[in-house]
């Protein structure tokens, strides 16, 4: 098989890295580009050298450059609140629908919201005014004001 079919492959899978942005085909691609290096230098060979060659590089490149870009990509922040909207909520107040024992709804600028009651305190009513002191997932720990 000649080199520029690995060229052409390369290409191929460049392209398809392109409209993916996954930087999984990138390593394909590049094993693609090596494997036409190396049967550049060596000389011609029989294909199913060249395929185990390319799956090799292959599987090399994909492990050594997403361990290279795991390290590379800033880490998100634990104590971001972006996209854990209830955690946003902390520290606000919000209008009480409905309590049965310790959990319930609360509205908060016209959206409801699952809520449970800090432990140990009164139930409120609905009506009454309550302020989230935590969020656990889509719940939020409310206390009586």
């Amino acid at each position: 098989m000649s080199p520029w079919w690995w060229v052409a492959i390369a290409i191929a899978l460049g392209a398809g890295e392109m409209l993916t942005t996954t930087t999984l085909l990138l390593w394909s691609a590049l094993a693609a580009l090596g494997t036409a290096m190396v049967f550049w230098v060596i000389g011609p060979t029989d294909w199913p050298a060249q395929v185990a060659a390319f799956a090799a590089l292959s599987i090399l490149l994909t492990f050594v450059g997403r361990l290279v870009l795991a390290r590379r990509s800033p880490r998100p922040d634990a104590a971001s609140p972006l996209n854990r909207r209830a955690d946003q909520l902390v520290g606000r107040d919000g209008e009480v629908l409905a309590f049965d024992q310790n959990e319930g709804r609360i509205l908060i600028d016209g959206i409801p919201w699952r809520a449970r009651l800090e432990g140990g305190l009164p139930i409120p009513l609905a009506g009454d005014r309550v302020r989230i002191v935590a969020a656990d997932g889509i719940v939020v720990l409310v206390r009586p004001l």
